[in-house]
């Protein structure tokens, strides 16, 4: 329960950051791996976070769903 706490804090805190940072962290596709190498992060940084972070850009149209046209890739729509 408390990593799910914690999780929460980070999607909190660092969702702003990756908003305005978001060009320079997706370079090719929208991954939670990109979010890891752009924070210099390891398994530290919670999958689940990363993932929650990447739906919400999704939901608030920053970033495409997963289209057969993209190879099934999220990329920047703006």
């Amino acid at each position: 329960m408390l990593t799910l706490e914690i999780s929460k804090q980070i999607v909190k805190n660092v969702y702003p950051i990756v908003l305005s940072n978001r060009s320079k962290i997706f370079q090719e596709e929208v991954s939670v791996a990109a979010l890891q190498d752009y924070f210099g992060l390891d398994h530290a940084f919670s999958v689940y976070a990363a993932a929650t972070i990447i739906y919400q850009l999704e939901a608030d149209g920053y970033v495409s769903k997963p289209l057969k046209r993209n190879e099934y890739k999220r990329i920047l729509i703006k």
